[in-house]
């Protein structure tokens, strides 16, 4: 009896990460809903969080040397619902607070895929947005258009910030050969849901109205230059 106690226990140490809860938008907004006691845990940079944030939430930075220090100070007791930008830092955060013995909720695709499906914002800055797209103008000079980079950006992103220069000048360099097209991710939600883009910076590259290339992250400038040939059909 004892050895299978021993047994019983080892398997749901084992398997318990498996049972980690992370859920979809909808999900996660019926989560805050229901659980007005939890904590609502944003664990995106200070500049993330100032570009815009899901109302109530609390921001201490995964990556900061604190984070630890300050996840000690939260009450154990009280649910979290947890986020970052696409994912990936907030279930690197919730396993080390599952690991203090916190009960941990995931946004899956993190604030992203929450902006994408149009749900309450709060802190989002009054900067001048450019221009919106239209969806069914965008869908047409994409496919329309024998050879077209599509790039995807925000103005609170430093990694978007920091390639927009060097997208303008390959720009001018492919003049007449290749169309950029801009989009800024605040207020083209419907654009980048319907792209399957849940990350920023991403890159499209059409070729003779077909997907050839999809991509996210910062890109020094000769990568950047490949997806510009990979339009034009230059390299594969």
């Amino acid at each position: 009896m004892k050895k299978y106690s021993l047994l019983i226990l080892f398997l749901a140490l084992s398997v318990g990460p498996l049972f980690a809860q992370v859920l979809d938008v909808e999900s996660f907004s019926n989560k805050i809903t229901e659980t007005p006691q939890a904590l609502l845990l944003d664990v995106r940079t200070s500049g993330e969080f100032g570009g815009g944030h899901l109302p109530k939430a609390t921001n201490i930075d995964f990556r900061s040397e604190g984070f630890s220090k300050e996840i000690d100070k939260l009450d154990k007791s009280k649910p979290v619902l947890i986020y970052c930008l696409s994912g990936g830092r907030s279930a690197q955060a919730a396993e080390m607070m599952r690991a203090k013995g916190f009960q941990v909720t995931e946004l899956k695709g993190g604030y992203l895929k929450w902006t994408t499906k149009l749900m309450p914002l709060e802190g989002v800055p009054t900067v001048k947005h450019d221009a919106a797209w239209n969806l069914a103008d965008f869908e047409k000079l994409a496919k329309e258009s024998d050879a077209v980079v599509v790039d995807f950006y925000a103005k609170w992103c430093a990694p978007c910030l920091k390639m927009m220069p060097m997208v303008d000048k390959l720009a001018g360099e492919y003049t007449g050969k290749v169309t950029v097209i801009k989009v800024e991710a605040d207020g083209n939600q419907a654009i980048l849901q319907a792209s399957g883009v849940d990350e920023i910076p991403s890159f499209l590259v059409f070729r003779k109205g077909k997907l050839i290339q999809k991509t996210s992250g910062f890109r020094e400038e000769p990568k950047l230059k490949e997806l510009f040939d990979q339009a034009t059909g230059t390299i594969q």
